[in-house]
């Protein structure tokens, strides 16, 4: 007998042969599966959730740079051609040498309110460092006065901020604040603020929280280290041995000497310090006993 002499069965088995080769691969898997999961073996390493360094952020990425490029010897002459040319500019710290910035008088106050309602810093601080409420003019070298009612600012290559409000004592100069902020990020790096010495009783001193919240607005609670370091030459630090980095802070006396029509002015003072900076676990400070 022909199957061409009977197509109804000549359909049906081409239909079953094809519906075998098609259900040959899933049945091949499932016997292969079966087979893998009814034996077990041993994982040589467990799985390790990544450790974060200071690499993964882009502050400490910078705050490096700027320290490398800032203590770099300058390249031999040959070598100082546009495309290899990789040189640190820094910003200019004096009043004559800044630019007065009428626009960021409320970048500065935005970012110590920020780290006075952080409790990173007492308000008491911010007081002193905000005091906007004054009509004097100094008059540089250059014979150009300048207003103290507004903040100074000056940038360097890598893009970090400085805003300093100047003012007068006695006719002497001198810096109420200085404030550095990454420009991209908006992170606070750097803090100084001068306060008048009252007594002998020093100004609040950024505590243990207080620096953790300073970490926070840094984008850097997420290394998940910081700790006090042991026998530290700071005592008021955190530390971050995954992101090298040293969150320190300092209120000390001092005395600022500063010159009106050739007479000396001294001025007795407190200062606060508040910095984050890359530091390897073998540049912290030790405490020399």
């Amino acid at each position: 007998m022909s199957l061409w002499q009977h197509p109804k069965g000549m359909t049906a088995l081409c239909a079953a042969a094809v519906l075998a080769c098609a259900a040959a691969p899933a049945v091949f898997l499932t016997v292969v599966d079966a087979a893998e999961l009814g034996r077990t073996e041993a994982v040589a390493d467990a799985y390790v959730a990544p450790v974060p360094s200071g690499d993964d952020y882009y502050i400490l990425r910078q705050l490096a740079a700027q320290r490398q490029q800032a203590s770099s010897q300058p390249l031999p002459e040959e070598e100082t051609t546009w495309p290899g040319l990789k040189m640190y500019i820094g910003a200019q710290n004096s009043l004559e040498s800044m630019l007065p910035g009428y626009d960021y008088q409320e970048t500065a106050n935005a970012a110590l309110t920020q780290l006075t309602d952080s409790g990173t810093i007492d308000s008491q601080w911010m007081a002193w460092a905000l005091d906007w409420n004054t009509q004097d003019y100094y008059s540089g070298y250059n014979g150009q006065d300048y207003a103290l009612d507004t903040p100074y600012y000056a940038t360097d290559s890598l893009g970090f901020v400085i805003l300093k409000r100047f003012a007068l004592e006695q006719g002497a100069l001198y810096t109420a604040f200085s404030l550095t902020i990454d420009s991209r990020t908006g992170a606070v790096t750097q803090l100084w603020i001068s306060a008048p010495r009252q007594g002998d009783d020093p100004p609040p001193v950024p505590d243990e929280a207080g620096l953790r919240a300073f970490a926070v607005q840094a984008g850097l609670e997420a290394l998940g280290d910081w700790t006090v370091p042991e026998n530290s030459a700071y005592p008021h630090a955190l530390y971050s041995r995954n992101g090298q980095a040293l969150i320190s802070a300092t209120v000390s006396p001092y005395e600022y000497t500063g010159w009106v029509n050739n007479t000396m002015i001294t001025q007795e003072r407190w200062f606060l310090s508040l910095s984050l900076q890359p530091c390897s676990p073998e540049e912290l400070p030790i405490l020399v006993s």
